[in-house]
């Protein structure tokens, strides 16, 4: 039996992660500061304050773009340096990933080989649709045949999905998340108010 159970949820902008032995949820900005285009400068939260704020040498970057992997490497480092980082991960440990369901096969392996190729030494890795994790995280029971409807607003997408019988009946995603709400609302306000 694994030590523990990690789920990771990866967002465009946050890395969530739940610790089931301590039952516990954290999460960091899913930020990476490099400098000089090959050292790591920062990341998580310590490089999202310097974001819009840095000299010409470090670039402020986001490793994922709409819920996809969009920057393998950095990722990797960042996701490495946050389990490490003073929260004692036990090696050997079991880790459950969120993955968005209109996601390619491809684009789940690059998730799985994130863990898989990591320092993290886990000893399994499961896949997991976003909506499935989202409810069972918010308590409900998807095994009834009463349907579930869930909306996961992420920075910049939004899933709508479906659940039945402990599966997806139907799922889509829109590429409008809380950033493009966020203009709309400043973009209203300066309007209304100038």
């Amino acid at each position: 039996m694994a030590r523990n159970v990690y789920g990771l949820d990866l967002g465009s902008y946050d890395i969530k992660v739940y610790d089931k032995k301590k039952d516990t949820i954290w999460k960091e900005k899913n930020v990476i500061a490099i400098k000089e285009d090959r050292e790591i400068f920062a990341v998580g939260d310590q490089a999202y304050e310097m974001y819009e704020k840095t000299p010409p040498d470090i670039q402020v970057q986001f490793p994922m773009e709409a819920g996809v992997i969009s920057r393998f490497n950095d990722m990797q480092f960042l996701l490495q340096n946050l389990l490490k980082r003073g929260r004692q991960f036990s090696r050997g440990s079991e880790y459950v990933i969120a993955v968005p369901t209109d996601v390619t096969e491809v684009e789940k392996r690059a998730f799985y080989e994130l863990v898989a190729d990591s320092k993290v030494k886990a000893k399994n890795i499961y896949i997991v649709d976003k909506p499935v994790a989202d409810a069972i995280g918010a308590g409900l029971d998807v095994t009834k045949s009463k349907g579930i409807m869930i909306v996961n607003i992420g920075a910049e997408t939004t899933e709508i999905s479906v659940l039945s019988l402990g599966g997806i009946v139907i799922s889509k995603s829109v590429k409008i998340g809380g950033n493009k709400l966020d203009d709309s609302i400043i973009s209203a306000v300066r309007k209304v108010y100038n």
